[in-house]
């Protein structure tokens, strides 16, 4: 167990033993009571806003996101609002790293392997031979030109920026075989400034790519912290914080807690974590399999479920593993509950393949392909998914002791395939990378769809009423959750992260933002 420091400010009690398995107004879990994106327990939610949006509530202290705290969306539990980071920061350091943010961000490294060799000779080519007085909007336009005529739709969303940056650089962009040979020192310190510009200046490289580099690499060390944040859900006021040590893998590590039986169940960058809900003391803690998972525990029954590479089960009250199963891959994907025959079962998204899963076990009772880094929904013996295969991508399914038995499925294109779907009444709505749909859940009979400029947040339901984050975090919208057609109920500007999913608790709505937790009511129109 890693050593911890706590924090503690106010106390009180919290108790809440099976956060899944019963209609509550907390959400107390990834994708909220139920694990489907549905509050079934709602006040009456304000049905239009004003120009200025939702009022704001409070803004907790600063929190630190993305390459800094990950995208980790909030849960909230009688009162109280829970968050996990991995904290990172820079502390002075004798050492030199060449990390893989300073790669992306400093160095502007993006793999194009995806383009293939022959499309990256004939852009290095091009932009090898630009003339220094094609600048400003000639040298746009000569861009665009060349991405409409050489990539298609979804490589140019993958890839257009690639290209630009690399025709804005022109002849000082850093050859692509120089980031391979930097790649080989990733992670790997230099004992001093001395040492890692010898090395630099030993590899050949151009001088103004030695200049970049070096310019790039700073007299400091990332370091990180395991962290869980308790706020007061009246205030924003800190209550607790829990920390301890960790590794800095930025924003991978972007897992959503869960709060049941008095514990909350967090994953760091190398360890889950349960921790008292009340005091933030440490109650155990256990190395990962695989380190800085996206995946959001699962607590139900006494057993709390995550996949971290492979799909694993503790003991909630101890810690102590219970079993694993390596079939079940991936580290995005977090486990749902299918409640059928009087039992609680897994379903869980692998690389390749949903799954159903004896929770006592381990054992997988049955497999359909799919699969991916999207959670799926469940209602009654239904479920909808959305799978990273293009060929499947968002279907519908029927569930059985036996099988899953798809009922339709529209394949997909979407350059991320992250978002979870919701079900409510009959239907199944998904705002994927760019559209936004419904579905009939027992059909597949397209009720409406639409594109729009979206995140890959997943959206949430509550009094009838869907909220979502688009223009890359930019924009709250509410609609209204029907299935005759898409209507618009109120957007409003409140600059959010982009990836984290909002929360909604008590007719107030909680979401992440760049630098801490937001909190706005829903109840009142102004």
């Amino acid at each position: 167990m890693p050593p911890l420091r706590f924090f503690p400010t106010v106390l009180f009690s919290l108790s809440l033993a099976h956060c899944l398995l019963a209609a509550s107004s907390d959400w107390p879990q990834w994708r909220g009571p139920e694990r489907n994106g549905v509050l079934p327990a709602s006040p009456p939610l304000a049905a239009s806003w004003d120009a200025t949006g939702p009022a704001k509530l409070w803004e907790s202290e600063p929190i630190p996101s993305d390459d800094e705290g990950g995208h980790g969306s909030v849960v909230t539990a009688n009162g109280r609002v829970y968050l996990s980071v991995v904290w990172h920061r820079d502390e002075p350091s004798e050492t030199r790293t060449i990390t893989d943010l300073i790669l992306r961000l400093r160095l502007n490294h993006q793999s194009p392997s995806g383009l293939g060799k022959e499309l990256i000779d004939k852009i290095e080519a091009t932009r090898e031979s630009l003339s220094p007085t094609l600048r400003g909007a000639k040298l746009d336009a000569f861009t665009e030109e060349f991405i409409e005529a050489h990539l298609d739709r979804k490589k140019k969303e993958l890839y257009g920026g690639f290209v630009r940056t690399r025709f804005k650089k022109g002849k000082l962009a850093i050859p692509l075989p120089d980031y391979e040979t930097l790649r080989t020192r990733l992670e790997k310190p230099f004992p001093s400034q001395v040492d890692f510009e010898t090395w630099v200046r030993s590899q050949g490289f151009a001088e103004h790519v030695q200049q970049a580099v070096l310019e790039a690499v700073p007299a400091s060390r990332r370091v990180a912290e395991d962290t869980v944040v308790c706020l007061d859900g009246d205030t924003g006021k800190t209550l607790w914080m829990t920390k301890s040590p960790g590794e800095p893998k930025g924003r991978n590590c972007s897992s959503t807690p869960c709060v049941s039986g008095g514990l909350v169940f967090a994953i760091g960058s190398t360890h889950l974590y349960a921790v008292d809900a009340e005091s933030g003391r440490l109650a155990w803690s256990q190395p990962l399999p695989s380190k800085a998972p996206g995946s959001s525990p699962l607590a139900v029954d006494g057993r709390v479920f995550i996949q971290a590479g492979k799909l694993l089960a503790y003991d909630a009250a101890t810690g102590n593993p219970l079993w694993e199963q390596p079939q079940i891959g991936g580290t995005n994907a977090s486990p749902a509950v299918w409640i059928h025959g009087g039992e609680y079962l897994l379903i869980a998204s692998g690389r390749a393949e949903i799954a159903c899963v004896d929770p006592a076990t381990g054992q997988i009772r049955w497999s359909t392909p799919g699969g991916g880094d999207s959670t799926p929904a469940i209602r009654g013996d239904h479920m909808a998914a959305l799978s990273s295969k293009e060929s499947i991508g968002f279907a519908g399914y029927h569930l059985s002791s036996s099988g899953a038995e798809l009922l339709w499925n529209h394949p997909t294109d979407a350059r991320r395939s992250q978002s979870s779907p919701i079900l409510f009444e009959e239907h199944a709505y998904l705002f994927e990378d760019g559209e936004h749909r419904c579905v009939n859940l027992l059909t597949g009979k397209v009720a409406w769809t639409q594109k729009i400029p979206s995140s890959i947040t997943s959206p949430v339901l509550a009094d009838g009423k869907i909220f979502a984050i688009i223009n890359n975090g930019n924009t709250l919208l509410m609609l209204s959750a029907s299935p005759t057609n898409r209507v618009e109920l109120a957007k409003a500007t409140i600059r959010a992260l982009w990836v984290p999913s909002p929360t909604i608790a008590g007719g107030r709505i909680f979401v992440r933002a760049r630098e801490g937790v937001h909190s706005y009511d829903l109840t009142r129109s102004n």
